[in-house]
């Protein structure tokens, strides 16, 4: 096992934990489903990769169509949290 990339990965999901409690312990709500689904869409995105690539064992197109579909509704909703959190910054909400 690589030890960098558990570190790094471990660091990641301590650092948006503490940001997400944050974020949804003073009312953001926004700026929560926006940390969240980021990642989400980042522990998604490794089997995406490994699927996509030819010659992985049990890559069949049910189980690639279905990945694709949860990375791409993930990647909306986190842009769609992205927006409203940028709208109520900018004053239109």
């Amino acid at each position: 096992m690589n030890t960098t990339a558990l570190f790094t990965m471990v660091g990641i999901v301590l650092g948006w934990t503490v940001l997400a409690g944050a974020a949804l312990l003073s009312g953001r709500f926004a700026t929560f489903a926006f940390l969240v689904l980021t990642v989400v869409a980042l522990f998604l995105y490794v089997p995406w990769v490994r699927l996509r690539a030819s010659g992985i064992e049990g890559s069949s197109r049910p189980v690639r169509f279905w990945t694709n579909v949860a990375m791409l509704g993930v990647s909306l909703a986190a842009c769609l949290a992205l927006v409203v959190m940028l709208a109520r910054r900018i004053g239109f909400l």
